[in-house]
């Protein structure tokens, strides 16, 4: 149900799960994403704390401490991989930008399955995870948009950068975008030779 969007189904398909049965973990982790998906959130908490994650006890919006995470977007198409931060068990913000036609944009708000499907490697040599996304949970105010800039050597970029992040806008360099396949996406693309060809190639 999670796949298509039936959150109201999968919340009670999960509740009904966990009453046979209260120890499938799977069912605490859908319901907890159903729960999130409508905002349900004194049963989202409910449902993560069946999970072993410690949260306060409250009818608030589920929060936990910031985490950087990747999310690949449109996972049964394109597959773009966009950098941010995870909110929640379910549900990550944008932090990148992602590319126009993928259809979200910086600081949007996704909902995220709560496996991982591969990893990345941030810029101190760390391993991040990589979610999948299941669906926009909030679109973001910010729009996208394009130029064309030539600039001689870093510093210029690098001060442009810098007047982004202080005016709290996204900035990305999308000729650093690298072409992967569906396969090396979804472990950790280091540098390898790929021989894996074909249609099914995703966005790094």
């Amino acid at each position: 149900m999670k796949n298509i969007g039936r959150w109201s189904e999968s919340l009670r398909f999960n509740r009904r799960a966990l009453e046979l049965d209260p120890s499938d973990e799977a069912a605490w982790w859908n319901l907890g994403i159903a729960a999130t998906a409508l905002r349900n959130w004194p049963e989202a908490g409910r449902a993560w704390r069946g999970c072993g994650i410690k949260l306060e006890n409250t009818a608030d919006e589920v929060r936990m401490p910031a985490v950087t995470a990747c999310v690949r977007l449109d996972p049964a198409g394109v597959a773009e991989v966009a950098w941010g931060s995870r909110l929640d068990p379910a549900r990550m913000v944008i932090l990148s930008v992602p590319l126009p036609e993928s259809g979200h944009r910086f600081h949007d708000i996704v909902l995220n399955d709560g496996a991982s499907n591969g990893a990345r490697v941030d810029q101190h040599g760390n391993e991040v995870p990589v979610f999948d996304e299941l669906s926009i949970w909030q679109v973001s105010e910010y729009s996208t948009f394009c130029v064309r800039l030539q600039m001689q050597g870093d510093v210029p970029e690098k001060r442009l950068t810098e007047l982004c992040v202080t005016h709290q806008l996204g900035i990305e360099d999308w000729t650093t975008i690298r072409f992967i396949c569906a396969k090396c996406s979804k472990g950790n693309p280091g540098p390898h030779e790929c021989s894996h060809s074909g249609a099914n190639q995703s966005w790094l």
